[in-house]
């Protein structure tokens, strides 16, 4: 108990003083704890009330931390509804610092009102009932409180920072993983790339050298790429169109002082058609009727290309006979076996489609012919010596022919025979003449005019 003060107060001398207790009475507090036959008055009236403080008041007849607890448990209920507009006004002025979902119920108020309230007074009456008492003064408590939820607030945004940190290192974390194999997958595409440059760039560079090696050949071998083949090998015909209107060309003999064929033709753009005569010792033995038409001009930039399809029609034949032998030939019998004989001879027909091809060999100086029909077969080379100064006017052919009709055949019946022939140009597209030497036999001197 505080002691008594007993200075003498002299109203004579200091006047009446101002005394609250005889205005207002006793305060509330002072009756309170006032005691009654030892008792204290919150233990006998249980529950208190008051405008400036806070109380809990908790009993038990357990113990005296039974009694504590219940204390504390009283002194929350009372001041709950404070505690949560502290916590409510704390939580809108950290608002930009918390997450949007954060409330009241985030803080758990129970364990942080709790965290700094201490027992005031505690007693044990004679029944052993203990008895415990919480007192606060409002803005004390409201001080305690608002510091305890500033101490929560601070902790709860330090770990909702963390828990962002985290989520912000584990995507980070994600995003570099997702970088790196971006990174691989482009350093894999960026290589497939780079093999695909790689390729292209030598494939380019391949065809620079082809194109270089097209334009040294065109280069070097341009007299004889300005050379285009004759319309006519030696016997057969090439792939080749006239460039003249009108051509004229005939075979004569030396040895027997005798033409051996005529031969006269027209031409124009794709398209050529000649009529031939042959003949042996002044005798008309084989005549012939040669339509053409150029299905491919001279295609290619190093080797030339030219393709040619025809039709000729074997128009008559004639064979010198024996006196005597035209009259057994004209009767019906012998008529009908000849006509017999041709009919199951395929070779005895008198027309064919023929296919002529020429390709140009620069490197060589060459043009390779091919000739086809029903009766022959016929392969030459013409070979021009003196390109670059002479061009086409001195030319040399070589061709082998595979005779599959015995009626075209040569004397001696050879299925197979090489022919040769010089030609020479004297005056381009008009005037040529060749030596030539045909059949395993003769020597020819052939004329071409061209008009």
């Amino acid at each position: 108990m505080p002691k008594q003060d007993t200075t003498r107060f002299d109203r004579e001398v200091h006047g009446r003083p101002f005394d609250l207790e005889e205005i207002l009475g006793p305060t509330p507090v002072n009756e309170i704890f006032e005691t009654k036959g030892g008792v204290p008055l919150w233990v006998k009236n249980g529950e208190l009330k008051s405008d400036t403080v806070y109380y809990g008041i908790g009993k038990s007849i357990i113990s005296q931390d039974e009694a504590d607890d219940d204390a504390r448990l009283r002194f929350a209920q009372y001041v709950e509804v404070s505690v949560q507009s502290i916590a409510t006004q704390q939580i809108a002025e950290n608002k930009d610092r918390l997450e949007e979902n954060y409330n009241y119920e985030s803080l758990v108020s129970t364990n942080m009102n709790l965290r700094a309230v201490k027992i005031t007074e505690r007693y044990m009456t004679e029944d052993s009932t203990f008895h415990s008492l919480i007192r606060y003064g409002k803005s004390e408590y409201h001080n305690l409180v608002t510091e305890e939820i500033k101490i929560s607030l601070e902790t709860d945004i330090r770990k909702q920072e963390m828990a962002h940190q985290a989520r912000e290192a584990l995507r980070a974390d994600s995003l570099r993983h997702k970088l790196t194999m971006d990174s691989l997958a482009l350093g894999r595409k960026q290589a497939v790339i780079d093999s695909l440059d790689h390729i292209l760039k030598m494939e380019e560079a391949k065809q620079r050298q082809e194109q270089d090696r097209i334009d040294l050949i065109k280069n070097q071998y341009a007299a004889f790429l300005a050379i285009k083949p004759r319309h006519v090998l030696i016997d057969a015909p090439t792939a080749s169109i006239p460039d003249s209107w009108f051509h004229l060309a005939g075979r004569w003999n030396p040895d027997t002082k005798e033409f051996r064929q005529f031969k006269a033709g027209i031409s124009l753009w794709l398209f050529s058609a000649e009529a031939n005569i042959w003949g042996t010792e002044s005798l008309v033995d084989q005549s012939d009727l040669t339509v053409k038409l150029q299905l491919l001009p001279e295609r290619g930039e190093i080797y030339p290309v030219s393709l040619a399809l025809g039709w000729i029609s074997y128009l008559d034949e004639y064979t010198p006979t024996p006196p005597g032998a035209v009259l057994e030939s004209a009767t019906f019998d012998n008529v009908i076996e000849r006509v017999s004989d041709e009919l199951e001879d395929p070779y005895s027909q008198q027309t064919s489609f023929f296919i002529s091809g020429t390709v140009g060999l620069p490197q060589y100086n060459n043009h390779i012919s091919v000739y086809a029909d029903k009766r022959k077969f016929s392969v030459a080379h013409i070979w021009y010596p003196f390109p670059r100064n002479m061009g086409d006017a001195i030319s040399i052919i070589n061709q082998a022919d595979m005779i599959q009709s015995p009626e075209y055949r040569n004397r001696f019946d050879d299925e197979i025979q090489w022919q040769f022939g010089l030609r020479f140009i004297a005056m381009p597209n008009r005037f040529a003449t060749m030596i030539s030497y045909e059949d395993h036999e003769v020597w020819m001197l052939n004329f071409e005019f061209q008009y």
